[in-house]
């Protein structure tokens, strides 16, 4: 891999400047490390640009077209940072009622050759501040830590003159500013397909691997499921299968099963085509989430989506003679007055 050129630029949306810093020694390094995490990513996501006549990719193709002229390349690299400092603005103006605000950070930008392959990269970095323990001053600089990497896209640019062209994205965050806003990408899946497919997909292989040898286990991995869809704007895969059946004590299915359940699940965005993150959108699996159980001639329990603590709301018990029962936690006071007898 051959990094043909590279820039940083420190987007300050604070003090609205974009901020120029020196290429360090070995930078290309660094750069290698990026494009290997996007490549070995599972959560990275499939995009495509709108035509060949956005601003960001405009810019990247006059880059890519002439190579060799320095002015050029510095005032398109100028020309997309500017554009990143003007979305984050309105992305943070936007979302500081909540509280929360736009990720600070730096804008690298390199163009790499691989393989006769031609690939831009933009990666939305932390960048700090440190004290050198050799001299003593304040430098800055970025961390090796993955998790210290915001955003990045990797544009796939093999011909100039196509209509458009694909992108991979990594985001740790929802963040619409980034694909929509700023590189002006389209989703090659929408998070309505998304949330549906992961959602149906996952759901079938808990039934057809749970639900008759361990059905306890089965409602209760499928209750967390849903509530894992519904409760978060950032849906991460391997996070839901952490939280769900990763870290999950079994009650009645055997290590053995768990083993082979979390085998075919791993598969399953490469089998089914989904993405291992984006943007989740309940509404469109509450039906499918709804779930009616038989209890007694007559008597039905409609459970219609994820209950926190099911576990320790409803269960079953048998009594000495051998009668069954199901055991029902009850917040609403006249419910519970309307089942209760003397005794």
């Amino acid at each position: 891999m051959r990094v043909i050129t590279q820039a940083i630029r420190v987007i300050d949306y604070e003090n609205n400047e974009v901020l120029t810093r020196d290429i360090m020694p070995n930078f290309s390094e660094y750069i290698e490390q990026l494009i290997a995490y996007i490549n070995n990513n599972t959560s990275v996501r499939e995009y495509r640009t709108q035509s060949a006549n956005t601003e960001v990719i405009t810019a990247i193709l006059e880059i890519v077209r002439q190579q060799e002229d320095l002015d050029l390349i510095t005032r398109n690299v100028d020309m997309i940072a500017d554009r990143l400092l003007r979305k984050e603005k309105e992305a943070n103006e936007r979302i500081a009622q909540l509280d929360t605000n736009v990720q600070k950070g730096s804008l690298i930008l390199a163009l790499i050759e691989n393989e006769e392959n031609i690939s831009f990269l933009l990666a939305k970095v932390e960048h700090t501040d440190f004290f050198d323990d050799t001299d003593y001053s304040i430098k800055s600089g970025f961390s090796k830590d993955t998790k210290k990497i915001w955003k990045t896209c990797l544009f796939d640019i093999d011909d100039t003159e196509a209509s458009t062209f694909s992108a991979r994205i990594y985001s740790n965050t929802v963040a619409k500013y980034w694909w929509h806003d700023f590189l002006e990408l389209v989703e090659l899946q929408s998070d309505e397909y998304n949330t549906k497919r992961a959602f149906q997909s996952v759901d079938s292989a808990l039934t057809r691997t749970l639900k008759k040898v361990a059905p306890h286990d089965h409602m209760i991995i499928r209750n967390a499921m849903y509530l894992y869809f519904n409760s978060v704007e950032h849906f991460d895969y391997s996070e839901m299968l952490d939280q769900t059946i990763r870290n999950y004590v079994p009650n009645d299915m055997t290590e053995e099963t768990k083993g082979i359940l979390l085998e075919k699940l791993e598969t399953l965005p490469q089998e089914k085509g989904f993405d291992r993150q984006f943007s989740t959108v309940p509404t469109v699996i509450k039906s499918s989430m709804r779930k009616t159980y038989e209890v007694y001639n007559g008597i039905q329990i409609r459970i219609p989506g994820g209950i926190e603590e099911l576990k320790d709301i409803i269960w079953s018990q048998q009594d000495s003679d051998g009668k069954q029962y199901l055991k029902i936690r009850v917040n609403d006071e006249n419910t519970y007055r309307i089942f209760k007898r003397q005794e």
